[in-house]
């Protein structure tokens, strides 16, 4: 076949093939008819971690962190009543508990002292919401929540009988120079007491590693101005002692 017939042939075949219909369009969706919303999911909620504990020397879980310091352990090895009873409070006394926790203590000389008030002082306020608890639970109205910094518990200026430091002092940083300027918050004749851990292992407690060192207490101390006026034999696991500014 010619190549010019075959392209007229070509071209005939295209003019005569049948035209393809066009799909009828689809029917209008009337205006008062509204799509459905597509569906959504939503997303996982991530688990909320608990707070972090503002004493940089404690379990960093805080919840955990109340829940050991109030275990019926402790509060046996502590023996509570018995240092109450020890330091011989007057009903007005005006007491600072430093480094307070959920306030064993706080609790404890507030009853003791009915006619005084007790500044309950930690860093961390997990631990001051406990003390709220304990307030409002037994309708204490001598016992004041402070928020304390890293280098001062914000206790009055020259009002206080006692300041009570249980558990907490190895947690304090620069310890001579703290101890130096609490000595302002103390009336003449007040005094410091302190209930710390025996150095060395001990079955309870924190590490060797995390307390103090045999000696160190008494050395800064001393550095700070201090002299002990009494010390209680009566804890296995505790040194109880009682420091007065010279």
């Amino acid at each position: 076949m010619k190549p010019r017939l075959a392209l007229l042939l070509f071209a005939l075949a295209a003019c005569t093939s049948p035209t393809r219909e066009r799909p009828p369009p689809a029917p209008a969706i009337p205006s008062s008819v509204q799509a459905p919303a597509p569906v959504s999911h939503p997303e996982p909620v991530a688990p909320v971690a608990p707070p972090a504990n503002r004493d940089k020397h404690g379990n960093p879980d805080i919840v955990n962190y109340i829940q050991v310091l109030q275990s019926e352990s402790r509060v046996a090895d502590l023996q509570i009543d018995l240092v109450v009873s020890k330091l011989a409070l007057p009903r007005d006394a005006v007491v600072g508990d430093l480094g307070s926790g959920p306030g064993l203590f706080s609790v404890a000389f507030a009853r003791a002292c009915p006619d005084g008030v007790v500044f309950a002082c930690d860093i961390e306020p997990a631990q001051l919401d406990r003390i709220r608890e304990e307030i409002h639970a037994d309708h204490l109205e001598n016992i004041v929540p402070v928020l304390a910094s890293a280098d001062d518990p914000h206790f009055p200026p020259a009002r206080l009988d006692v300041v009570f430091i249980a558990d907490t002092y190895h947690h304090l940083d620069d310890r001579v120079a703290y101890m130096k300027r609490l000595k302002s918050v103390l009336k003449p004749g007040g005094r410091v007491v302190l209930l710390e851990y025996k150095p060395g292992k001990l079955p309870v407690g924190p590490p060797p590693e995390h307390k103090l060192q045999p000696g160190v207490l008494e050395k800064e101390l001393g550095e700070a101005g201090y002299m002990k006026v009494e010390s209680f034999d009566t804890h296995p696991y505790h040194d109880f002692q009682v420091w007065k500014p010279q």
